[in-house]
């Protein structure tokens, strides 16, 4: 009876901690909504400015176009600081996932028959860990 009232604390627990979290989120959401909001006015008063600066020497036109480009220039730049890297840890963390959910879902009384009569895994054991330990080693 004891243990099911500490699990039974454990969950209430963990309950209020992922409410308290998501509480946090949500404030924290808000701060940044509101930050974008006035971030984006200041871009379209920078813009303003900037088309106000130029158009006395280039005319309305070109300044909207001078800023035009200045902006796709800064678009683009940003495309390719968000674009998608692979991240090694993150693949090998899914690989590791993966083997091990795999070694869970194996059968132990059939790898001991397998042992017993000589078909055992050993080699593609031996060369996931000779590969691991050389990733290891490489990114070190």
């Amino acid at each position: 009876m004891r243990l099911l009232s500490l699990l039974g604390v454990a969950a209430q627990a963990e309950s209020l901690r992922l409410r308290r979290a998501a509480a946090g989120t949500a404030r924290r959401a808000g701060w940044l909504a509101g930050a974008a909001l006035f971030g984006a006015a200041a871009v379209g008063l920078a813009h303003v400015a900037a088309i106000a600066w130029l158009e006395p020497r280039y005319g309305l036109a070109a300044a909207c176009g001078v800023v035009a480009l200045a902006d796709l220039a800064l678009a683009g730049i940003l495309a390719l600081m968000g674009r998608r890297r692979p991240d090694a840890v993150a693949e090998e963390a899914l690989a590791v996932r993966r083997m091990m959910l795999a070694a869970a879902a194996r059968n132990p009384m059939r790898e001991a028959a397998a042992l017993a009569l000589g078909s055992a895994p050993a080699p593609v054991l031996g060369a996931m860990a000779g590969e691991a330990i050389a990733t290891w080693l490489r990114r070190r």
